[in-house]
């Protein structure tokens, strides 16, 4: 936003935030409980109208693969330039590569000799002219990896919760595009529908096309609804994540489950499994009451960056939340940022700000730098509460790990001391948000927000 809008903005937005403003001890601590820390809290009589459209979520689907944030697998070209693909491999190790980093692995410091060989097992060396993709499923829930190597690499050897080369995670039976295998042949670099990285071999069952299909685009499938779904095979399923199958005569689900067999074929396991409200029939319609119930699904499960320790960190529990209603978000937070419709809020005071929030729709996405949360509204204090799996914060000066999904005010510190209300970016909208036009910056046209901050 530029400071000519902010400077009109201010006269209007003041009088409001006079008004609007929370009282909020100034060392608030998380999580906020109680009444307002439950899905029921938020529910409302109209809400469980559609908020968008298909054609609507198609359209984001596809502005999303065309700006590169996200992957079309079922249409990707199968064959790869080996030039293109040197690119992508160096690029998915996120400057990683460039220059020996200052971490520790094993609880000492990470070696010269031992960097040079985790980047020589990347093979770049060996990728020819032309790559032809290879279809593959994952078989049990898979860490993506930013460089071929299942060792942490940390910034603190004491602190081993946040292994830098830990890119993401699959769900079982996720279909992939390997296009690539390590030197050793342990880890092979795959293309998923949101990420590039490396992924273990043993992990992934080759299979042909038309079954690798049923995977990426199944004609019937369940949603995972719950904070995580567990099988007996040992199959570990998050929130969000797509299993295909079918409702029987009885009504029992028939679930189609990925397995290796000997020689890393993939072997499909039909499963039998009551309808206990784990699994949803296809997608869920984006409605509000569906986002609280699914935001509340995790509420106080363990952080996980990048998936780690079987948990989500923010960005992941964001994106699992909104596939469940078939809109696909990019994985990190700063993709998502670019694929959302944006309200900038640089230049804004505190009040501005939260005089802005009193109109911004439940399900909108607040971004500050390395996070991003849910907002749900107004509880019937006048607290604007957001909903965020979040790692840590800082009170009085000291860092408090908490690692869970909470509920919060906007008033929890960073490092320096500054409440997160102060520290936000931007608010990023998935819905139509009419009134967004009258607080844009000043001399910018609804069609240049679309040309740039996605599609409204």
């Amino acid at each position: 936003m530029t400071e000519h809008a902010v400077r009109r903005l201010r006269p209007i937005l003041l009088g409001a935030a006079l008004l609007l403003l929370p009282v909020v001890p100034a060392h608030a601590s998380l999580p906020v409980q109680g009444a307002a820390a439950t899905a029921a809290y938020w529910m409302r009589a109209d809400g469980d109208v559609p908020l968008l459209s298909a054609e609507e979520r198609t359209a984001r689907e596809r502005k999303s693969v065309v700006e590169g944030l996200l992957y079309d697998l079922v249409d990707a070209p199968q064959w790869r330039t080996g030039r293109t693909l040197r690119r992508e491999v160096e690029r998915a190790g996120q400057g990683l590569d460039r220059s020996l980093p200052e971490v520790y692995a094993g609880g000492d410091p990470l070696t010269r000799a031992a960097w040079d060989s985790t980047l020589d097992q990347r093979a770049i060396g060996e990728i020819g002219r032309k790559v032809r993709a290879r279809p593959a499923v994952a078989v049990r829930r898979a860490d993506v990896r930013l460089l071929p190597t299942d060792e942490g690499w940390y910034e603190d050897p004491d602190d081993v919760d946040y292994d830098l080369l830990q890119g993401t995670v699959l769900d079982p039976g996720e279909a992939v595009l390997v296009l690539h295998e390590a030197q050793d042949g342990r880890f092979v670099f795959v293309e998923t529908r949101d990420y590039r990285g490396w992924v273990d071999a043993r992990a992934l069952a080759d299979t042909d096309w038309k079954t690798w299909r049923t995977f990426a685009a199944p004609a019937e499938f369940f949603t995972v609804t719950t904070a995580q779904l567990r099988m007996d095979e040992g199959l570990h399923y998050q929130l969000g994540a797509q299993i295909p199958g079918r409702r029987a005569a009885d009504g029992t689900l028939l679930l189609l489950l990925p397995k290796r067999d000997a020689e890393g074929h993939l072997a499909v396991q039909e499963k039998r499994k009551s309808d206990d409200g784990s699994l949803a029939v296809g997608r869920l319609p984006l409605t509000h009451n569906n986002l609280m119930r699914l935001a509340f699904a995790p509420l106080y499960t363990e952080y996980g960056w990048g998936g780690a320790n079987e948990g989500m960190d923010c960005s992941s529990y964001v994106q699992n939340i909104y596939r469940a209603m078939g809109v696909d978000l990019p994985r990190d937070a700063d993709m998502q940022e670019r694929a959302c419709s944006l309200l900038p809020l640089a230049g804004l005071s505190a009040a501005e700000r939260y005089a802005l929030l009193a109109d911004v729709p439940p399900g909108s996405l607040l971004f500050r730098p390395g996070h991003v949360m849910l907002y749900l509204g107004r509880d019937a204090g006048g607290r604007p509460l957001v909903i965020h799996d979040i790692s840590s914060y800082y009170e009085d000066g000291e860092k408090q790990y908490i690692r869970q999904v909470v509920v919060s005010t906007l008033e929890f510190q960073n490092a320096s001391g500054t409440a997160a209300i102060d520290t936000l970016d931007a608010i990023g909208f998935i819905a139509p948000a009419p009134w967004i036009w009258g607080h844009m910056p000043c001399g910018q046209s609804r069609t240049d927000m679309e040309g740039t901050n996605g599609t409204l």
